[in-house]
């Protein structure tokens, strides 16, 4: 059956209107589906940061509560090592700068053959730190974290001449150097006792050592033992390293004349940009050990002896000199070197010039 030509129209406009409705019903319903998923996915995205944040313990402010009154709760394990020693949060930053590496080659200026450790650390070694204190607050109190002022020791490094077995391979005789040096020798022998320097010294270097420790002296070996391979810049090294006051390389001399004898201090001489910084200070070193190991020993007095030619010195950052206790070559001084009154003697006298240097006497 077929309406009539009205009726036929007046039916399509409802079946569009009808269409345009839904279509207006599921666009509607789209957009809420939309902003509702929006909402959650922000919701999540705020849940997400705010734990991390909480993870982390990166804020100054807590908001939990603490069972302790008047008390902020560790943020951090930094903040909880604070709380153990009653303190809320401490944030420090330290820095210590070392000036340009050098190390030191030394040589015997006779038989003996001194050598010196070039280091790798250089310039005169300045320390410098910084401290940073942050503040954790609660509603009810506020307490400011202070660090603990570092130790105020001085330091001394001692080292021990030579080794059981020299190395003759090269090194520089200073920063930049074309001239090359062995890096260690094995030094000279008593010629009665056949004792090692390297044994000697490092005999008083350990003496010497418990000797300043027992004034409080912060004390470094660049060597314990005989069965090491340390060269003259590594030892240097090791010196600059600690920041030393003092850096006190002991030696025992040599001769072909086995009549030569006597006590000499050697300290560098002042070369532009390796020891022009810590010549002054080593000679004043080197003058106040001489006179106190004449003094306490009775040898004969050789004075104290610029040199331009050792590694451990043109290497050094640090104030340093070298004493050269005495002539293993010379009969009567190397029983007496052999004798342990006699190196306590040596260490008396480089105990009192060493604290007389660093003001402590």
């Amino acid at each position: 059956m077929s309406f009539p030509p009205t009726r036929e129209r007046e039916t399509q406009e409802l079946i569009k209107r009808f269409q345009a409705k839904r279509a207006r019903q599921r666009r509607v319903r789209l957009v809420l589906a939309g902003v509702v998923c929006l909402v959650v996915a922000a919701a999540v995205l705020t849940a997400v940061a705010v734990a991390g944040s909480d993870e982390g313990g990166g804020s100054a402010f807590s908001s939990s509560v603490t069972s302790a009154p008047n008390s902020a709760p560790p943020t951090s394990p930094r903040q909880e090592a604070a709380v153990a020693v009653g303190v809320t949060t401490t944030s420090t930053a330290g820095s210590a700068t070392t000036s340009t590496g050098k190390t030191t080659t030394t040589t015997d200026k006779t038989t003996t053959g001194d050598t010196a450790i070039p280091t790798t650390s250089g310039g005169p070694a300045t320390t410098s730190s910084t401290t940073t204190t942050s503040t954790a607050k609660t509603p009810s109190t506020e307490t400011t974290a202070t660090v603990a002022p570092a130790s105020s020791a001085k330091v001394v490094v001692i080292d021990p001449g030579h080794q059981a077995q020299g190395d003759s391979s090269l090194e520089p005789v200073g920063p930049g150097a074309s001239e090359k040096k062995a890096k260690v020798s094995s030094g000279t022998a008593g010629v009665v006792t056949g004792i090692p320097e390297s044994e000697l010294t490092l005999a008083v270097g350990l003496k010497l050592r418990d000797a300043l420790k027992a004034h409080g002296i912060k004390v470094v070996m660049t060597r314990t033992s005989q069965n090491v391979n340390i060269s003259n810049s590594a030892r240097a090294k090791i010196a600059n390293e600690a920041h030393a006051d003092l850096f006190v390389r002991i030696h025992a001399d040599g001769s072909d004349n086995s009549s030569t004898n006597g006590i000499h201090v050697l300290y560098p001489v002042s070369i532009k940009g390796w020891t022009d910084d810590i010549a002054g200070a080593s000679k004043k070193a080197a003058s106040l050990a001489q006179q106190a190991l004449i003094a306490a020993t009775g040898a004969k007095d050789r004075g104290i002896d610029a040199r331009s030619d050792m590694t451990g010195f043109n290497w050094s950052d640090v104030p340093v000199f070298l004493p050269e206790i005495g002539f293993m070559t010379n009969p009567a001084e190397d029983q007496l070197l052999a004798s342990g009154a006699y190196r306590d003697k040596i260490v008396k006298g480089m105990t009192q010039a060493i604290l007389q240097y660093l003001g402590l006497k």
